[in-house]
C-alpha cells in the first residue's frame, strides 16, 4: 500500500495554512529529513547528492562519483500488461554510467521487501533501455548487437528505512544485498555472482552514533537523517556540501510551499502510524487502510471531487462512495 508523498497529496490541496505550520515547527532548527519533502530538499543539489552517495556507497579515490545528473520524483510507467507506475524519490545517473535510485521510507509496509524488488526491477529495465539508446543499439550491425544485447550498467538501489528491517542482524544498520550462489555462501572470499546490481539498505532505527563518534561522511549523513528533525540548534561539520544541504531544510528560511508540504506529509504519516498501532491485532494492512480512510474522510469534508479522493487515498471508488454515504448520514443526525 503506497504511502509516498506523491501518491497522497496534490499541492493544490492545502491541509495546513502557513500560520499553523510555522507553529508546528516553532523552536526547531530543521525540517525532519526522514519525511519526503524535506528529504528531497536536503539532497536537491549535485554537490550534496554526490557527497551523500559517495558516503553511503563507500566510494573513494578513483571510484568516487565526480559528477552526475539527477531528478527528484522520477516517474516510470510500464504495462504489465495493465498500466503500472512508480516514482523514484531521487534518480541519479553518474558520469561513469552508474544508475542509482534513492528511496526514503518511513512507514513499514507489510510487503516492503517486495516493493524494493519491484522498484529495483523497474530501475534495471529503465537503465538497460537508456543504455541501449546511448550506444545506438538499434543502429548497430547484427554482430555488434549480440555483443551488447545483455550488457548492463551498474545499478544501485538505496533504501533508507525509518523502521526495523527484518533481515538485518542485531546492531547492523547498513547492509548490502546482491545476487549470490548458494554453494558459495559462508565460504571465505564469497562474492556476488554479478557486481552490476546491488541494494544498499539502511536501518535508521539501529543507527545510534553520537555527534562525537561520527567518523565518515556516511556517519554524518545518517546522523542528519536521524537527528536533524529534532535539533534546536545548527549542526556543523565543516563540510560545504552538507552545510549547503542543511540550509535547504532550515525551518526559518524554507519556502511556504515546502513548509506546508512537510506539515501535510507529517500529518499523514502520523495518521498511518497511529492507525497501525491501534489496529495491529486486526492486521497491518487493515491498520493502514484505516489511515487512508481518514485521509478520504478529511477530503470529503473539504468537498473534494470523488475522483481526486480515489486518486490520493488509493481507496476503491466503491469504498469512497460508502464513506460519503456514512458521512452524510452522520451529518443528518
Amino acid at each position: 500500500m503506497a504511502t509516498d508523498e506523491e501518491f497522497v497529496f496534490d499541492p493544490k490541496i492545502v491541509k495546513n495554512d502557513i500560520e499553523s505550520v510555522r507553529k508546528k515547527f516553532e523552536g526547531l532548527m530543521y525540517l525532519d529529513p526522514r519525511c519526503d519533502p524535506a528529504f528531497k530538499a536536503l539532497l536537491d543539489s549535485e554537490d550534496s547528492l554526490v557527497n551523500f552517495l559517495n558516503g553511503i556507497m563507500h566510494l573513494e579515490g578513483d571510484d568516487a562519483i565526480q559528477s552526475l545528473t539527477y531528478k527528484i520524483q522520477q516517474e516510470e510507467n510500464f504495462r504489465l500488461p495493465e498500466p503500472y507506475s512508480v516514482k523514484f524519490d531521487i534518480s541519479a545517473h553518474t558520469k561513469a554510467g552508474k544508475r542509482i535510485d534513492v528511496e526514503m521510507q518511513q512507514v513499514k509496509l507489510k510487503e516492503y521487501i517486495s516493493r524494493m524488488m519491484i522498484y529495483n526491477a523497474i530501475l534495471l529495465l529503465r537503465s538497460k533501455s537508456d543504455y541501449n539508446k546511448e550506444i545506438g543499439f538499434q543502429n548497430l550491425p547484427d554482430a555488434e548487437k549480440e555483443k551488447y544485447r545483455y550488457k548492463l550498467p551498474e545499478i544501485y538501489s538505496i533504501w533508507i528505512m525509518d523502521h526495523s528491517v527484518d533481515f538485518m542482524g542485531k546492531g547492523i544498520y547498513r547492509d548490502e544485498v546482491a545476487l549470490y550462489n548458494k554453494s558459495n555462501i559462508g565460504k571465505d572470499g564469497c562474492l556476488p555472482i554479478s557486481s552490476k546490481n546491488k541494494y544498499i539498505v539502511i536501518d535508521l532505527t539501529k543507527f545510534d552514533k553520537k555527534f562525537e563518534e561520527l567518523e565518515s561522511d556516511e556517519d554524518r549523513w545518517l546522523y542528519i537523517l536521524k537527528n536533524a528533525g529534532s535539533s534546536r540548534s545548527s549542526i556543523k561539520f565543516g563540510n560545504p556540501a552538507i552545510e549547503d544541504a542543511l540550509r535547504r531544510i532550515e525551518c526559518g528560511t524554507a519556502s511556504e510551499e515546502l513548509l506546508i508540504r512537510q506539515a501535510n506529509m507529517t500529518d499523514y504519516i502520523n495518521v498511518c502510524r497511529a492507525a497501525v498501532a491501534e489496529s495491529y491485532d486486526e492486521g497491518y494492512e487493515k491498520g493502514l487502510e484505516k489511515g487512508l480512510e481518514k485521509v478520504a474522510l478529511d477530503m470529503l469534508a473539504d468537498n473534494e471531487p470523488i475522483e481526486k479522493i480515489v486518486k490520493y487515498s488509493h481507496l476503491p471508488m466503491e469504498k469512497v462512495l460508502e464513506l460519503k454515504e456514512k458521512q452524510a448520514a452522520f451529518s443528518a443526525k
